[in-house]
């Protein structure tokens, strides 16, 4: 493995364990019924989201802009309002975190 592929793994990892796996684990039983049907959406795109930043984007730097790009995406932030609604973590939560990552892998 080179350290160029390290790094993506650690961005991966980082976002995985952030964003990602809490939603991916949650249990639709922790929401009340009219609730559930909005967080298997939210859920089921989460794991679009993680699959596309795990098999479409192969470098670091293919992860940072990418994920740097949803921030802002008209979709990103309709999917946002969704997740603070259910209590979920958001993705732009996690933006200086993930740059001082970036800045310390030197991405």
């Amino acid at each position: 493995m080179t350290q160029h592929d390290g790094k993506r793994d650690q961005l991966l990892n980082f976002l995985d364990k952030n964003a990602f796996d809490p939603i991916l684990q949650k249990n639709e039983d922790s929401y009340s019924l009219n609730l559930r049907t909005k967080f298997r959406d939210v859920k089921r795109s989460t794991q679009n989201e993680k699959s596309r930043f795990h098999n479409e984007y192969l470098t670091a730097k293919d992860v940072k802009d990418n994920y740097l790009s949803d921030l802002n995406s008209r979709t990103a932030k309709k999917k946002n309002a969704e997740l603070q609604e259910l209590g979920l973590p958001r993705l732009p939560e996690f933006r200086e975190q993930f740059m001082d990552l970036c800045e310390k892998l030197r991405i």
